[in-house]
Parts: C-alpha cells; sequence; structure tokens
C-alpha cells in the first residue's frame, strides 16, 4: 500500500485494479474495493493500522463487472451514480471478468460466478459532496468512459481519482463508452484546472498529464474508424474487424494479446448492442 498524499492511500488488488483508501475522523472511504473474497480479508487485516476503524463507504466508480461484483464483500454504504441501476446486466458475470481483466494474477476466480449485484445505498446525479471531519471529498459524474463513470475529486489534496477514464498500454472499455464526452472528460483533465494533481487510474495507477494526451489521441482515432460505420449502418462483423488496427495504437504486453483482443470484442459488441437498441427505441 502506498501513501500517495496524507491519508490517502492505494494499492493494487489480485484482479488488477488500483484500489483506494482515504482515511478521515469520521472513518475510511474506499475508491472501488477488493474483488475477491480472500481479497477483501487480507484488505481488512492489512490495513487495519491504517484505517479509523471499519470503512464507512465503498465507492464503485464505474459499472464495470470487477467492480460490480466486489460489492459483495463489503459492508460499507456503496455510493454509485443513478445510472448504474439501469445498465443491462446481459452476459455471464465469469465470461466478462475474464475478457475485461489483463492485470489478474488468476484468470478466472470461481467464487466470482456467485456473486450478485448489491444495490447501493446512495445514488446521485451531477455531483455528491462528502465532509468527513476535515477531509471534502467531491464526486462528479464523468460519462465518457461509462455512463456512469465517476471522478473523485479531493482538492485539498490534490489527488484525483479517474477511474478507466485514462488507461495505459491497454485498451479501453469500450461497452458503455460515449467516445465524444470521452474526449471532452479528457481535454478537461489534462487542462489548467488539474495542474499539480496526482491523477489515479483504476488500471494503471498514477499517470501523467502526457498520458491523458495519449488517452485523448486513442479515443478520437477509435472515434474516427467507428464514424464511418455508425453513418452506413454497418454490421457488427464489419466492428469485429477494427480490432487489429485499435491493437495496433496500443502498447500491449504481448502476453496479454488475447485478452486485449476479447475486451474490443465484449466491449464493440455491447457498444453496438447499446447504439441499435437506441435507434430502435427513437
Amino acid at each position: 500500500m502506498q501513501e500517495i498524499a496524507p491519508n490517502v492511500f492505494i494499492e493494487n488488488n489480485s484482479l488488477g485494479m488500483v484500489t483506494g483508501v482515504i482515511r478521515t475522523e469520521a472513518g475510511s472511504v474506499l475508491v472501488d474495493s477488493p474483488s475477491r473474497q480472500d481479497d477483501v480479508r487480507s484488505w481488512r487485516s492489512g490495513t487495519a493500522k491504517l484505517v479509523m476503524g471499519e470503512p464507512k463507504f465503498l465507492i464503485s466508480l464505474d459499472t464495470n463487472y470487477d467492480r460490480i461484483l466486489s460489492s459483495k464483500g463489503t459492508s460499507c454504504v456503496i455510493i454509485t451514480h443513478r445510472n448504474s441501476l439501469t445498465v443491462p446486466r446481459t452476459r455471464a458475470a465469469s465470461q466478462k471478468s475474464a475478457d475485461e481483466n489483463l492485470g489478474s494474477n488468476d484468470p478466472y476466480d470461481s467464487q466470482v460466478s456467485s456473486l450478485r449485484w448489491i444495490p447501493p445505498e446512495i445514488v446521485f446525479d451531477s455531483s455528491l459532496s462528502l465532509h468527513l471531519g476535515e477531509m471534502d471529498l467531491l464526486l462528479e459524474h464523468h460519462a465518457g468512459s461509462n455512463t456512469s463513470g465517476i471522478w473523485v475529486i479531493l482538492a485539498q489534496q490534490k489527488v484525483i481519482f479517474v477511474g478507466d477514464t485514462v488507461v495505459v498500454d491497454q485498451p479501453p472499455f469500450l461497452a458503455y463508452a460515449d467516445l465524444a464526452i470521452w474526449q471532452e472528460d479528457l481535454k478537461v483533465l489534462a487542462s489548467r484546472r488539474y495542474k499539480s494533481y496526482q491523477i489515479v487510474s483504476a488500471r494503471s495507477g498514477i499517470v501523467s498529464v502526457e498520458q491523458v494526451r495519449e488517452m485523448n489521441k486513442l479515443i478520437g482515432a477509435i472515434r474516427s474508424l467507428l464514424t464511418p460505420l455508425i453513418d452506413r449502418q454497418a454490421a457488427l462483423e464489419d466492428y469485429y474487424e477494427l480490432i487489429p488496427k485499435i491493437m495496433k495504437r496500443i502498447n500491449y504486453l504481448s502476453a496479454t494479446e488475447e485478452l486485449c483482443a476479447n475486451r474490443l470484442r465484449w466491449g464493440l459488441t455491447t457498444w453496438y448492442e447499446q447504439n441499435q437498441r437506441v435507434m430502435k427505441e427513437a
């Protein structure tokens, strides 16, 4: 566990996510959660000397399955964006987990398949402020990488948790993305507003402003590839042909090639299905 600012800690869990602990006088706040039951036990024992009592809140930064399934192992008050209540869950959780996670020590945990999504106790629309002792947290909705995406902003500590808005050397999560909004989010993140902030990616840890800008270029390139297919209402198979072109733009590890392709394939499939549904309802 690494303390990146006073009372703000980050740690990698076994599924490759970078999770956070924010220690306050009123109790601690988890930014995302360990994804397996044994992770939850080790988290509680390993951080017992760091946190003040049991964690009070769990902020789930979006609706990717490793986050949804992890909430089973916590007794915290769960906070999500309101859109998390309506995101379709039509695909087997085990397959999602295997396809999405590139940093896991184990490709699949059999315990995951038995977990059920736990509804949040607190939801919000645009923003939510938490005032916990002398620690102030601002939660903002940023729907670029996910319709339920949340940023957690600690202005005094100059730390911002941005979930999957930025990923380095791996494919983006496209399933519930809005690429135009995503580029706007990245533009804001690289602006003077967050100058001198430590930017924490849920997949890549602390990232630089240059890496944020590179992410913007990648999303822009993907957007350019998708636009002609959208305009001519192409079939799903045509979208799959984009996968090698997207992967050429990513400096992924050769050992993760299949997982990268699977993440893009599932992301494009779900994105396509979501957009087809919207067009039919229009």
